[in-house]
């Protein structure tokens, strides 16, 4: 991240870091269950750090379930997007039924690989808590390390498979459909 302008990930990052110090700070000086406030417990840079994590970890999973939803969406509006377009067209299969198709998969691909580009992003800055709170351990410990990822592999990584084998039965339709060999049936008169 560049430390000139601040990007979404590290204010969101900040927001949720103020949110954690707040929540670790409240605990400690509000009574619970009938017992006196607890004033001069310290706050320690683990605690903050664990409940900034464990708010990381839960926008990451919100990022995650997002990224399946949009890919449950996509089959959801691809056939009706061709049925209507085929509807609008006289009832007549033309190149814009395929066209439209790829539409929906580009537009949808392109969602999906920006909320994936984002939960990416969540999990190099957990990767930079957890390399802080190992740095505070007695004993040696190294956190696995978080490929950092930029937004052409978020585009093309294998979670948006998906997208290109739609694709490319949309395209293997266009191309029947451009050699005649699938058309809209002929009515014959009698």
């Amino acid at each position: 991240m560049s430390t000139k302008r601040p990007t979404i990930v590290a204010a969101l990052a900040g927001a949720l870091a103020g949110a954690a110090t707040s929540d670790v700070l409240r605990r400690a000086s509000s009574p619970s269950a009938g017992d006196e406030p607890v004033l001069d417990k310290k706050v320690q840079a683990d605690d903050l750090d664990k409940e900034l994590i464990d708010q990381l970890h839960a926008a990451t999973l919100k990022a995650s379930d997002s990224c399946f939803e949009i890919k449950k969406l996509c089959a959801t509006v691809l056939v009706p997007t061709g049925t209507l377009v085929a509807l609008f067209s006289g009832r007549r299969l033309t190149a814009a039924v395929f066209f439209s198709g790829l539409f929906v998969i580009t537009f949808f691909w392109l969602a999906d690989a920006v909320g994936y580009y984002y939960q990416r992003r969540l999990r190099v800055t957990m990767d930079v808590i957890w390399r802080r709170r190992a740095a505070r351990c007695e004993e040696p410990w190294t956190p696995p390390n978080t490929a950092t990822t930029s937004p052409l592999k978020a585009a093309f990584n294998g979670s948006m498979t998906y997208y290109a084998l739609l694709a490319a039965v949309v395209l293997v339709a266009l191309s029947l459909y451009a050699f005649d060999i699938i058309g809209s049936p002929t009515v014959v008169s009698p």
